[in-house]
């Protein structure tokens, strides 16, 4: 799903610790994603956060569940705010953020659809998909002129600004997607919820791909809805029914 932080400040990060042979502390890492969750806030593009009301009832139902399982995976201080906005969509920070936005909240009949997809955000946060795409990417990502300002120690949101509408998103790679799949079915069924909600969350959003007009660009565009996955999820719920599944 989108990923709305500045790759520039995670370039910031990645620096900072050499960037040559590893990936950034998990000190910097939280840094680095608060303060790309900061500068979303305060930019705010698709619609206001909001503290209260059913969908963040909801919401915050669910992570109630699931976040104490992702903390012994990854422990880092994670969050889950909802934005107010009909686009379907949600999205992952390395570190620990999390936003949800209410047109997937509706769109999810049940908490166990919503606990399928924050199983997957959640994933993509423990495997450190972003961090490590970044530090592959980075290059690309980023232009000389940039990354000069940045070894010279320049205002890390100062440049970010710069370069912020080249940044808005990046794709998960497919094996990323999979395996936020994986793991995220193995928190959905560790908390009771019921197998099948990911296949068939899946399947709904396939369905919105012939029609879904603007509201699911976004989504689809870093979150791309394939007949495999969907195939994938259905048989892990099926080996869960059996008995036969094993948790990765």
């Amino acid at each position: 799903m989108r990923r709305f932080w500045c790759a520039s400040l995670a370039v910031v990060a990645l620096v900072s610790v050499g960037c040559k042979g590893g990936l950034p502390s998990k000190d910097k890492e939280i840094e680095m994603g608060q303060d790309v969750a900061r500068e979303y806030e305060q930019k705010l593009p698709d619609g206001p956060i909001i503290t209260r009301g059913p969908e963040v009832e909801r919401v915050q139902r669910v992570a109630a569940k699931l976040l104490p399982l992702a903390r012994k995976d990854w422990d880092v201080p994670y969050s889950v705010k909802v934005v107010q906005s009909d686009q379907i969509n949600a999205f992952a920070i390395p570190g620990g953020p999390i936003y949800f936005y209410t047109g997937l909240i509706k769109l999810a009949e049940s908490d166990d659809e919503l606990a399928s997809v924050l199983g997957h955000e959640i994933t993509h946060i423990t495997k450190r998909h972003s961090v490590k795409q970044l530090k592959k990417n980075r290059d690309l990502m980023v232009g000389l002129a940039t990354l000069d300002v940045l070894l010279k120690g320049g205002n890390s949101i100062k440049s970010a600004a710069e370069v912020y509408a080249n940044f808005k998103s990046m794709a998960f790679s497919r094996s990323d997607e999979n395996q936020a799949d994986e793991f995220g079915f193995k928190y959905l069924v560790s908390m009771g919820y019921k197998p099948e909600a990911m296949a068939g969350f899946f399947t709904k959003m396939g369905a919105k791909t012939g029609g879904g007009g603007g509201k699911l660009a976004e989504f689809f565009s870093t979150h791309p809805m394939t007949s495999e996955r969907v195939k994938a999820a259905t048989e892990r719920a099926e080996k869960f029914r059996k008995g036969t599944y094993k948790a990765p």
